[in-house]
This record gives structure tokens, C-alpha cells and sequence, in this order.
């Protein structure tokens, strides 16, 4: 399942860049800050889909760069509640050397923070999950004649992981869900340093009772 999601991930990559005509360049999208929605839904048993909003910022300079993002999911993760909500914070560090005169690929270390939360308004009960998870993979940026594309896979090994569940004290586990993370997008410049994106991302827990999640987004970013 997960070998059928990611050749998913790279055609629909594919069919984005090819309607698109506009000249691009990777420091314009290296360089931005953007702001997206999203439909993002999970692919465990009993899965919930839902929609979303996010902020991003990404640096990059002399190969260096630096990404940073926060997402806000408004609804439960898994069917079955009356409400919920799940938040995302992530980190990546890394370097991008040439491999051509439109490509770059390099290592990255990254760092994610994701908290899903659901709740009851029939029982009055309240539940959450939070995980963090460490490690790095390879990250990748083109330059081609209609777009900019950008691309990463990464292995993030489980640092912590907790339950909460109302009435009762925070559980915390001696092992925690590792992550599997990969993801595409492409982007299209509109006007002045205006750019439009759209991305296909998954991100899947290793461990059992942690959700698998599919994403599609799409927003605006400008750059600087």
C-alpha cells in the first residue's frame, strides 16, 4: 500500500508540471513564505478525512537551507467522534549540492512534533496522542522550463510518545512510532514573486494506533 501511494505521489507530480508554461527558478521557491489548505485524510481502518490550513518559510543559501512549518487539521484523525482536531510542527535542516544544471539533491536532518486529539460530547471524554520523532532522509529541487519542483523522503525514529485519555494520568511509551515521510510540490509562478502550489504528501507511523496519512495541498507562497 504504501509502494502503491508514493508511484501516486510521483504520476500526479508529473501531470501537475506538465500542464504548466511559466519560466521558474529554484531560489524563488527555496527562498518563500507561503500559506496553504488542505485536504488531508487517514488511511488507517475506520480512517477520517479532513480539511486543513498551514504556514511554511524556507531559507536557502550556498547550497545551506532550512525549512519550518506548522499545520492545523480541523477534525479527528479516526471515525467515531463528535470532534477533534490534530496540529503539526516541523523542522528540516540540511544541504543541497548540484547534480545538474537544474537539479539539486542533498541530505536533510529533520524534526516533527504531531499531536491528534478527539473527543466525546456524548460520554464528556477527551483523548490525545502526541509524538515526536527525529532523524533526516533526501531532499530534491528542479528548476524546469514550466515549474519548480521539490521532493524529500525521510526516516524519522521515534523520540516520545504519549496517550491522554480524560480521568486518567498521561501514559507514556517505552516505544514510540517510528516515521515514514514523502512528499512532492510543484510550483508555478503567477506575477511579481507570487508563486502557486500545488502537493501530494504522505506520512506514515510505524506503530500501531498511530494514524497514516494522505495530504494533498494547495496554496500561495511569495518570495523574497
Amino acid at each position: 500500500m504504501k509502494r502503491n501511494r508514493l508511484f501516486a505521489v510521483l504520476i500526479g507530480t508529473g501531470l501537475l508540471a506538465a500542464t504548466a508554461t511559466a519560466e521558474a527558478s529554484i531560489y524563488s521557491v527555496m527562498n518563500q513564505v507561503d500559506v496553504s489548505g488542505n485536504v488531508q485524510g487517514t488511511t488507517n481502518q475506520y480512517g477520517n478525512t479532513a480539511g486543513g490550513l498551514g504556514v511554511r518559510g524556507s531559507l536557502f543559501s550556498n547550497g545551506l537551507f532550512g525549512t519550518a512549518k506548522y499545520r492545523h487539521q480541523f477534525g479527528p484523525a479516526y471515525q467515531g467522534y463528535t470532534g477533534g482536531d490534530s496540529n503539526t510542527f516541523g523542522l528540516k535542516i540540511g544541504y543541497l549540492f548540484p547534480a545538474s544544471p537544474i537539479l539539486a539533491v542533498g541530505p536533510y536532518l529533520g524534526y516533527e512534533y504531531n499531536r491528534f486529539s478527539e473527543n466525546d460530547a456524548y460520554l464528556n471524554s477527551q483523548s490525545s496522542q502526541s509524538l515526536d520523532n527525529l532523524g533526516g532522509g533526501l531532499y530534491a529541487a528542479a528548476s524546469l522550463p514550466f515549474a519548480n519542483v521539490t521532493g524529500y523522503l525521510g526516516y524519522l525514529g521515534g523520540v516520545s510518545e504519549t496517550s491522554h485519555v480524560t480521568g486518567f494520568p498521561p501514559l507514556r511509551y517505552n516505544r514510540s512510532s517510528n516515521l515514514l515521510q514523502m512528499g512532492v510540490t510543484a510550483y508555478y509562478p503567477l506575477v511579481a514573486n507570487l508563486n502557486f502550489f500545488v502537493g501530494l504528501h504522505d506520512d506514515d507511523f510505524t506503530q500501531a494506533g498511530a494514524p497514516n496519512l494522505l495530504r494533498g495541498t494547495v496554496g500561495i507562497g511569495a518570495a523574497f
